[in-house]
């Protein structure tokens, strides 16, 4: 399996409910410039699961119009800000696809890197907002993975907020 973690792009740092926090147009540009890298790379995706959360909602429509031939997303409370890696990696034990996209939150997807990679979370790379890691899995286990890239967004093209 390749498994991409996304983590949702930059967005406003106060809302209603942190569920509700938006995108910035920063955050907007942080998930373009990744989409456009992961795309020059002909990657493909058999499914895309997606936090409810405003925030990643907005960064996997903009990540999957980016892509080509890209798998409709779906939501999954799995994901949310409050879960941890353990749940995922469960949820993930049963996805039979090949190539899978997550788009979630901090520090469920660093934790979850962590977890598929070195096994624990001593050693932890904390993905910033618009990164996407890839971690190749043959099977789905604490340390079994590796993570041949991160691609991050192109601060040329990224406008401050």
């Amino acid at each position: 399996m390749n498994l991409y973690l996304l983590r949702h792009g930059e967005a406003e740092p106060t809302a209603f409910s942190s569920a509700g926090r938006q995108l910035t147009e920063a955050g907007h540009e942080e998930v373009a410039s990744v989409a456009r890298q992961f795309a020059s790379r002909n990657l493909k995706l058999d499914a895309c699961f997606v936090s409810p959360s405003l925030r990643a909602q907005q960064t996997s429509a903009t990540f999957l119009s980016l892509i080509f031939n890209s798998p409709e997303p779906i939501t999954t409370d799995i994901l949310s800000p409050d879960k941890r890696a353990a749940q995922a990696i469960k949820f993930l034990e049963n996805i039979s696809e090949e190539n899978v996209l997550l788009v979630s939150h901090n520090p469920i997807l660093s934790e979850l890197l962590a977890l598929l990679t070195d096994g624990n979370v001593d050693n932890l790379t904390i993905l910033e907002t618009g990164n996407l890691a890839c971690v190749s899995l043959e099977i789905m286990g604490l340390g079994m993975g590796s993570c041949p890239f991160i691609l991050t967004p192109d601060p040329a093209i990224v406008p401050s907020s």
